[in-house]
């Protein structure tokens, strides 16, 4: 039996470094009580899409197409389905950090 203690959410940091010294490299959603992650995708300024995946343990290295992108703010959008079958939908900015 699980009991939860917060609602059911999909956290997301608001910041990330991916400078390869093993903290705060990968961008990565949070998913708490969540039954699956079913989008995770990241934009740049320009609407292109830089990542896109469903892994909560995967996640943005700040590169794309194998180029290191430029320190700036990044747009996010994460949903899934919660332990009560319930569709979480959320979306942010993100600021990378080098």
């Amino acid at each position: 039996m699980k009991v939860y203690k917060i609602a059911a959410d999909i956290l997301v940091p608001t910041g990330f470094s991916p400078n390869g010294d093993g903290i705060n490299d990968i961008f990565r959603p949070i998913p708490i009580g969540m039954r699956s992650l079913d989008v995770f995708r990241v934009y740049n300024r320009w609407g292109q899409m830089l990542y896109a995946g469903t892994d909560p343990n995967g996640g943005w290295d700040g590169k794309f197409g194998g180029s290191v992108q430029e320190p700036g703010t990044y747009v996010w959008y994460a949903e899934g389905i919660d332990y009560k079958n319930t569709r979480i939908k959320k979306k942010g900015y993100v600021v990378l950090i080098r």
